[in-house]
C-alpha cells in the first residue's frame, strides 16, 4: 500500500511541476494524460488493498463457516490478480511519462536540442526497466504472460512515437 501511495503522490508532484515549468518543446499534454491514467490505476490499487484488508479481517471472524470462507478466498484471489494488473499498468504509464518528460526537457535545452544522445535516454530507461524481468526479482513472472506482453507493446509504441518526434515526423504535445 505504501508503494502505491508513494507513486500516487510523486505522480501528482511531477504533473504540478511540469505544469509550472513546461518543456519548451511541448509534451505537457501527453505527460499529463499518462500521469492521470497512472493516477487512476494507483487509486484503484489502494482501493483493492483496503478491500483485501477488510476481507482478511472477515476471514478471521468466519473460521467455522466454510462456504463464507470459500467466497472470501475467491474474492481475495480476484483482488490479487486485478491489483497486480493495476499496479503494473500504473507503473508502465508512470515510466512512459518519465521517458517523455525527460526527453522533452532535454530537447528543450539550448545547445543540446535534437542531439542523438538525447534519443538514447528513453531506450536506456526501457532497458533498465526490463532487466529485473529477466535477471532480477521479477524473473519468476513469465515473460510470455499477457500483462508483460501488453506492457512491452505499449512501451515499444511510445518509444516509436518518441523516435518519430525526434525525427520531427510527428509532435508529441
Amino acid at each position: 500500500m505504501a508503494t502505491a501511495a508513494a507513486v500516487l503522490g510523486s505522480n501528482l508532484v511531477v504533473v504540478a511541476l511540469a505544469w509550472d515549468h513546461p518543456p519548451e518543446e511541448g509534451g505537457i499534454v501527453t505527460i499529463t494524460f499518462l500521469m492521470m491514467i497512472s493516477f487512476v490505476f494507483f487509486v484503484n490499487v489502494l482501493h483493492y488493498i483496503m478491500r483485501a484488508e477488510y476481507l482478511v479481517t472477515r476471514l478471521r471472524m468466519t473460521e467455522s463457516d466454510e462456504e463464507a470462507k470459500g467466497k472470501i478466498l475467491q474474492e481475495l484471489t480476484r483482488i490479487s490478480r486485478w491489483s497486480r494488473f493495476m499496479h503494473i499498468s500504473g507503473l508502465v504509464f508512470t515510466m512512459i511519462a518519465f521517458w517523455v518528460i525527460s526527453y522533452k526537457y532535454l530537447v528543450s535545452i539550448p545547445d543540446v536540442g535534437y542531439h542523438p544522445i538525447v534519443l538514447a535516454l528513453p531506450f536506456i530507461l526501457f532497458v533498465l526497466s526490463w532487466l529485473p524481468k529477466f535477471f532480477g526479482i521479477e524473473k519468476e513472472v513469465s515473460v510470455k504472460s499477457g500483462e508483460l506482453m501488453m506492457q512491452l507493446i505499449i512501451e515499444i509504441i511510445f518509444l516509436l512515437l518518441i523516435c518519430l518526434d525526434f525525427l520531427r515526423v510527428i509532435t508529441i504535445f
